[in-house]
């Protein structure tokens, strides 16, 4: 661990390093603001989901509509947040050492702020939230990586955020077309 040092009466005391002290705080934290958001998105998708399946099963005419097709995708949107965050969660709840954490962490921070991209005019507080979040894991992978000494390959964790979005998005569409057989996108 990467300490500091400091003179008390005269002499010299080493004293762990104070980003060391408080990642694991942030890591709670984090957890915290991951659940809150899960709830808030679990909540605005269950009303959507609703909604939705109401009017497909009673208007069979308007299904074609644009603003139905515009709700759908709200729906979608809500489904592919809440199914990426769900995997932040599973990844970060899966932290176990200080030395993997710049590798676990650092694709959630791209998946958070493309998640942030598409639900920010549906949810304006979940969208708050995701940038602190956002934020937050930054912060926790640069003060864990420079402890570590760990050395970033930014365009791996690019690939590695893509291809989870992809699933998520693969997951998300198989289960709108399964809900909304007629519809077509």
């Amino acid at each position: 661990m990467v300490a500091s040092s400091v003179f008390v009466n005269n002499e010299v005391q080493v004293l762990p390093n104070p980003y060391a002290l408080t990642i694991k705080p942030r890591l709670e934290y984090s957890a915290y603001l991951v659940d809150s958001i899960l709830q808030k998105l679990e909540r605005a998708y269950a009303y959507a989901r609703d909604t939705n399946a109401r009017f497909y099963s009673q208007n069979e005419g308007s299904r074609k509509s644009p603003q139905f097709k515009r709700q759908v995708e709200s729906e979608a949107s809500l489904d592919c947040a809440m199914e990426a965050v769900l995997l932040v969660q599973r990844r970060l709840n899966s932290i176990s050492q200080m030395d993997n954490i710049a590798e676990i962490a650092s694709p959630l921070i791209s998946i958070i702020r493309t998640v942030n991209s598409n639900i920010y005019l549906i949810l304006p507080s979940v969208s708050q939230e995701l940038v602190e979040l956002s934020g937050l894991l930054g912060s926790i992978v640069m003060d864990s990586g420079s402890l570590a000494e760990a050395k970033f390959d930014f365009k791996q964790t690019n690939l590695e955020s893509k291809q989870i979005l992809a699933e998520v998005n693969l997951i998300v569409e198989s289960k709108i077309r399964t809900s909304y057989p007629n519809l077509n996108f």
